[in-house]
């Protein structure tokens, strides 16, 4: 993992004794309902020229079209504020950066509050389908 997979926000400090960034992400809950996985495929244009001109791998061809599918980690204070997030696979670093920018901008109220006293991992998935045909 790159430096930049654990985006830190400067807007919420994590505290001292947060977990630290799970390895296997089958252990971690999946946030149901976020709407992450619903907007994310507004954003494929933006994601497909960033990719294009980067040094990325991951998307595959579907249908015809190129299709990246990104896990995505995310460190939840219990009233559901992101405090880290780590695109997880995304494998180009300018769309690590666009799509942790675009989820703190459009999707920062939409993770669920636990009301847990200590901040906790979720895991989720964005999804971007573009095509590359003249």
């Amino acid at each position: 993992m790159t430096m930049l997979l654990s985006l830190m926000l400067t807007a919420t400090p994590v505290p001292g004794d947060a977990p630290p960034m799970p390895q296997d992400l089958t252990t971690v809950p999946v946030i149901h309902g976020w709407k992450g996985r619903s907007m994310s495929p507004r954003w494929s244009e933006d994601v497909a020229k960033l990719y294009r001109h980067g040094d990325c791998s991951g998307a595959v061809n579907y249908e015809g079209s190129r299709l990246l599918e990104i896990d995505m980690l995310f460190l939840l204070s219990g009233d559901g504020k992101p405090l880290k997030i780590a695109p997880v696979n995304a494998r180009c670093p300018d769309v690590e950066k666009f799509v942790s920018g675009r989820i703190l901008g459009t999707l920062r109220g939409s993770f669920p509050k636990s009301g847990a006293a200590q901040p906790r991992w979720m895991r989720s998935q964005v999804r971007f389908l573009w095509s590359d045909a003249p």
